[in-house]
């Protein structure tokens, strides 16, 4: 906890909360800061130093975040979040919609990977298709019937932000792909945990925030393969990604900057490469398993709690509810505490309701967490099924 200042100044406070957003290290606030107080001008349209400097920074953080991926920096653009990216992409794909046509997403979508499919099917007549995830397991289910010659774009988690599950989709985007389906990856809630290589994925496009990864709100690491953005619209128009404008007609720049229109959220983007260089030298995959371990164990020996299947492979997040004791109730308790969790259907609604579940207790761990601390949450959840739930 050391290199994170809010809990530094905290030392007892839990915080349990990093699938919603990561605290932030040192570094990356000192790279932020040091932007803002000596490179700080706009980008790409300057004629002076400063603007040239800002413009360095910009675009060498643009490569850091996309070598994290490993993706070229000519098909990287930085959005202001996930649910930007994805909206922009639901908004400008290159299809030509005809009636029936369908979408292809997973029950366990987070609502930013539902909601901009929603209204692109209810402005084209399109079909919604959902692959349905194992209640025992926790897995990815079965998919191969969805997938058909109607199916023009597949969009998936590639974790659940729920359970913790990590899925298995590369068979499902290659299956995709060689039927000529675009496929998008929401890798929000993967990127902090897993090694990604674009060359492996075999998607049209990627998306994760910054936020997730130890850096700050605002930049969104947008992959798009080049047959994609090349004959994409830009998601939204203004300065800065044009060669000419009539009055009645523009011309688009080639290069993924077109994706870009105003000024840039430069200090966000060059925090995000911090947060991203901060994790790679830290390396905490380990201790998080060992910890999501322990804390897995600790549950499971409650017969009050029922945690939800994370399948073979996972996250450091963990879910789970008491038919007893109401996971607004858990949650208050510990809050009350000084332990943050969060509790609800996590912006996850349609997978809660194929499970039949109001709401649940969502556990997501980070790199400042402890031994110690999963111990005092259990004590603590303990102290409050004792006063609260237990008969």
């Amino acid at each position: 906890m050391k290199e994170f200042a809010l809990l530094r100044q905290n030392p007892d406070f839990i915080y349990f909360d990093s699938a919603a957003t990561c605290q932030v290290p040192d570094a990356v606030l000192q790279a932020y800061t040091a932007y803002y107080q000596q490179h700080h001008a706009n980008v790409h349209r300057a004629s002076h130093q400063l603007g040239r400097a800002a413009t360095t920074a910009l675009e060498h953080a643009r490569t850091a975040l996309a070598d994290f991926i490993g993706a070229n920096a000519e098909n990287v653009t930085l959005q202001a979040s996930t649910t930007a990216a994805l909206n922009g992409l639901a908004q400008q794909l290159p299809i030509d919609w005809q009636a029936g046509d369908e979408i292809l997403l997973s029950a366990a979508e987070h609502h930013a990977n539902i909601l901009p499919w929603q209204r692109l099917a209810q402005l084209h007549d399109l079909k919604l298709r959902y692959i349905p995830i194992d209640r025992q397991t926790g897995e990815l289910g079965a998919w191969q019937h969805l997938l058909n010659a109607r199916t023009r774009v597949v969009s998936v988690t590639a974790a659940s932000n729920v359970t913790g599950a990590i899925f298995d989709i590369q068979p499902l985007l290659q299956a995709a792909r060689e039927q000529g389906a675009i496929t998008i990856v929401d890798a929000a809630q993967i990127a902090a945990h897993s090694d990604i290589n674009i060359a492996s994925w075999h998607c049209d496009a990627l998306i994760f925030s910054a936020h997730k990864v130890y850096g700050l709100n605002g930049c969104a690491v947008t992959y798009l393969a080049p047959q994609l953005w090349s004959v994409m619209a830009p998601f939204q128009v203004g300065g800065g990604i044009v060669q000419q404008v009539t009055e009645t007609t523009a011309q688009w720049i080639d290069s993924i900057h077109k994706f870009e229109a105003g000024s840039p959220n430069t200090g966000a983007a060059v925090a995000a490469a911090a947060g991203v260089n901060w994790l790679q030298q830290q390396q905490p995959h380990a201790h998080l398993k060992q910890l999501r371990t322990l804390l897995v164990q600790q549950l499971h020996t409650r017969d009050w709690l029922n945690v939800l299947p994370s399948g073979t492979a996972h996250t450091p997040t963990v879910a789970f509810y008491s038919d007893n004791f109401q996971a607004y109730d858990i949650a208050a308790w510990l809050d009350q505490h000084n332990i943050a969790v969060r509790a609800g259907h996590h912006c996850a609604q349609v997978l809660l309701q194929h499970w039949q579940l109001p709401a649940v207790v969502r556990v997501s761990l980070g790199a400042y967490n402890t031994a110690d601390q999963i111990n005092r949450f259990i004590e603590t959840l303990d102290a409050g099924w004792a006063l609260f739930g237990s008969d």
